[in-house]
């Protein structure tokens, strides 16, 4: 009998054991695995893009509008009749003219803009502690020290020296509009910088402030 109630006592806690295991795994593999996902997610700094009335430019070889995402190492190019601005949120903005071809780049530490520049116009602005450089076929046109932030102006034209500050990219229409790189728009340039509302529009693509920024605008390239 005794023997008997011992093989019924450890039967029933082999049993107790199993049950208890499978429902410690069943719990792990439900558990979410919040701290991986959470720590591994950087957001992309992004700029934004606007042309001339919509109208397309081509960005990496494909056609895009306004509302376009603009990674860092994008080339760029403005056809006949089309500018096109970039902003880059805490970085700056950047307006590019017709009949021009360029890449961009910007770290995503926010400390600095490089566009290198083929031909035709450009203005970078960079607000205070964001550096700046334009950059020719020839080495680098003008840079704005990360000191004080600031604005170049650059033109770049088939045998002619490049001109620097000469308001020659303002004059050749650089920009999606006159508000965006042109005296007006500096003026309009609300006090102490971006605000941080419309900062987070550029960080990971955030949906509210691209509502907020171009309302009514096509939020996405268009095919090639």
């Amino acid at each position: 009998m005794n023997f008997r109630y011992q093989k019924l006592t450890t039967a029933i806690a082999l049993l107790v054991t199993l049950a208890v295991g499978q429902l410690y795994i069943g719990m792990t593999f439900a558990a979410p695995n919040t701290g991986t996902t959470v720590s591994g997610a950087v957001p992309q700094l992004m700029g934004i893009l606007t042309t001339s009335s919509n109208k397309p430019i081509t960005v990496n070889g494909a056609s895009a509008v306004n509302g376009a995402t603009i990674p860092t190492g994008a080339t760029i190019e403005t056809p006949e009749g089309v500018g096109a601005t970039i902003k880059l949120g805490p970085l700056g903005t950047i307006c590019i003219a017709e009949k021009t071809k360029l890449t961009l780049e910007f770290d995503q530490q926010g400390k600095l803009v490089k566009i290198n520049v083929t031909e035709g116009c450009v203005i970078l602005r960079t607000p205070k502690d964001v550096a700046g450089t334009i950059n020719g076929p020839q080495g680098i046109i003008g840079q704005i020290p990360a000191a004080n932030g600031g604005s170049l102006d650059v033109c770049m034209r088939p045998g002619a020296a490049p001109s620097i500050n000469q308001g020659a990219a303002s004059d050749a229409g650089a920009g999606a509009s006159a508000l965006d790189c042109g005296a007006a728009g500096a003026a309009a340039a609300p006090p102490g910088g971006i605000p941080p509302a419309v900062t987070a529009a550029f960080i990971g693509g955030g949906a509210l402030g691209l509502f907020l920024l171009f309302r009514g605008a096509n939020p996405s390239p268009s095919g090639p």
